[in-house]
Formats: C-alpha cells, sequence, structure tokens
C-alpha cells in the first residue's frame, strides 16, 4: 500500500510539472543557432516534419499532449506539435485588474472583422464589411476574471464595446487549424447591439 501511495504521489508531481492553463507563449530555447525546432503533424518524433521554427522565436501552445511533452500549435493552415522541452514560458502583457491578455489577433467572419488588444490597453477593431474599412480604437475601460474560476474566462469593457474572452477551443470555419481564444464581442452603436464571436490567437514576436 505504502509503495502505491509513494507511486501515485510521484505521478501527480509529473503531471502538476507541466500542467499549464493554456494558451500560452513560450520561446524557443535549447536548439543551436545553425539548426531549427521541428513542427510534427502527431505528437511524436517520428511523425512527419511539417515546418520548422527557428531559436528564439515564439510560438503559443494552445493543448498538450496526453503526457505534456509535445505541445500544440498554429502551424500555416492547420496545426502542428513542438517537442515541449525546448520552449520556455513567455508569458503575453496582461491587463493591471485582471489577467487577462493582451497582444492578441481575433478576427471573425460573415462579416469579415478584425480586433486586436494592443499592449497599450487600446482595443483597434476593423469592420470589413464598410467601404472604408478604417480602424477604430478605443481604450479598455476594464477587464474582470470570472469568479471562483483560474485565470480562463475573462470580461472587458472598451468604449462602445463590451465582450467576453474565453481560453476555449475555437474554429474559424474556414481553415484546419484549432485556436486557443474565442472571442465574442458586443458593439453598442446607433441605437443597438450587434454581437460578433470570433478567434483568437498571440501576435507573437
Amino acid at each position: 500500500m505504502k509503495t502505491l501511495f509513494t507511486t501515485a504521489v510521484l505521478l501527480f508531481a509529473a503531471i502538476s510539472a507541466w500542467a499549464q492553463i493554456l494558451p500560452e507563449v513560450y520561446t524557443v530555447t535549447g536548439v543551436a543557432t545553425n539548426d531549427t525546432l521541428n513542427v510534427r503533424a502527431r505528437p511524436n518524433s517520428r511523425s512527419a516534419d511539417i515546418g520548422d521554427i527557428y531559436p528564439n522565436e515564439q510560438v503559443e501552445v494552445i493543448a498538450l499532449s496526453e503526457n505534456g511533452t509535445w505541445g500544440k500549435i498554429i502551424s500555416g493552415e492547420a496545426n502542428g506539435w513542438v517537442a515541449m522541452r525546448f520552449l520556455r514560458l513567455s508569458p503575453l502583457p496582461t491587463m493591471p485588474d485582471s489577467a487577462m491578455p493582451l497582444q492578441l489577433v481575433c478576427t471573425g467572419t460573415e462579416p469579415f472583422w478584425a480586433a486586436t488588444f494592443w499592449t497599450n490597453r487600446n482595443l483597434e477593431f476593423k469592420d470589413f464589411a464598410t467601404a472604408s474599412a478604417a480602424p477604430t480604437f478605443q481604450r479598455i475601460d476594464q477587464s474582470t476574471t470570472a469568479d471562483g474560476f483560474a485565470p480562463v474566462s475573462f470580461a472587458f469593457t472598451a468604449g462602445r464595446f463590451t465582450g467576453t474572452l474565453d481560453r476555449a477551443k475555437c474554429s474559424d470555419g474556414m481553415s484546419d487549424r484549432d485556436y486557443g481564444w474565442q472571442l465574442r464581442l458586443i458593439e453598442h452603436a446607433n441605437g443597438r447591439l450587434q454581437l460578433r464571436n470570433g478567434c483568437c490567437q498571440a501576435a507573437l514576436n
């Protein structure tokens, strides 16, 4: 019984070591300057190489493999997997009144639109359905984390916009890639409300 208990404790410790609330941004480390980190089609080293990432580049990990040794990322129009042992956590900047991340780029369809959360606390919004498609900027007034939960769901206000941002699997419906953030954006304009749903990803350096 003691051996079984000890094994369970060690297993829990191993799981806790890689457990992480995702998505998060990581920097490629431990790769030689003349080498690259392979992006694999599946979470194993024998899977097809579908891309390469250079040392010190950033990636956004949106999920982990079952054993936590591989991270799922966006790679072109699909998703790929990279070895977590070559990644160092490099968190995005956050709002001062919550853990809501900034430096995210979000897009939606039907009609097409884009929203960017800048590090200066501005929300840039562009509606491609309009003739000019000129961006508008609204300062993010406040944000909050959902009560009783880890930093997974957030709410915010930004001028004429109110929204929720969630760490959740999201699909744009136009590609084979999954995103790790879902945005629901409510616009208050001209006496009416307009609700938009979209997916987000980190704006990487």
